[in-house]
């Protein structure tokens, strides 16, 4: 049964979206949190580019937007080979979308506890892209930096924190903001984290 997003998200429901970047070397690129974003301490979390769709704001219009206002350069947007459907505690599927470019994922994300919506869903769809630029202008507030992982240092995101030296020294590469503490250990949320698992589902790692 092939479905729009639409059927998967209606409108007005939270929602978000969030961008599978790679590089010409094939990394993937996340931004890791600023300082606005509560972490344990001597950690960070990192995640897809991308943000809170608008009332009546379409996906790709506010996949641009939030590439711009965040990285401050465009981006184009890429059809995904297959659709992934991303649920809590749940197999990773395959889902048939009508709408184009083709979305790589829907993910629903749960809030977590002792957050002000814990417990509720929050609905990502998931983009291919690639950036037309190179990563200036960070805000701050957002980001701390710009890092681009191997296939397989994201499925090994699952496994928990890794320190920011230790990735680099596996492959790992520094694109953009002033460099992190080495000792710093970083873990995915959002768009990062259900990347791991559908890599780890299609068998790319």
């Amino acid at each position: 049964m092939t479905l729009a997003l639409s059927d998967l998200v209606p409108e007005g429901v939270e929602s978000d979206v969030g961008l599978a970047l790679q590089d010409e070397q094939g990394g993937y690129l996340f931004f890791l949190a600023g300082t606005r974003h509560g972490c344990p301490p001597g950690a960070l979390f990192y995640a897809g580019i991308g943000g809170h769709r608008e009332a009546g704001e379409d996906w790709l219009a506010c996949a641009r937007r939030e590439v711009k206002e965040e990285v401050g350069t465009d981006v184009e947007l890429l059809p995904a080979p297959a659709t992934w459907h991303v649920r809590h505690r749940e197999p990773v599927q395959p889902i048939e979308v009508a709408d184009e470019p083709r979305p790589l994922a829907l993910y629903e994300m749960v809030h977590p506890p002792d957050t002000p919506r814990a417990g509720e869903v929050y609905r990502i769809v998931i983009y291919r892209a690639r950036l037309c630029g190179t990563p200036r202008d960070l805000p701050a507030a957002e980001l701390s930096g710009v890092m681009a992982l191997t296939e397989e240092q994201v499925v090994r995101g699952l496994e928990g924190p890794v320190p920011v030296g230790e990735l680099l020294q596996a492959g790992a590469r520094w694109v953009a903001g002033p460099r992190l503490d080495p000792a710093t250990r970083v873990y995915p949320i959002g768009t990062a984290f259900a990347l791991a698992h559908i890599l780890a589902a299609s068998g790319h790692a």
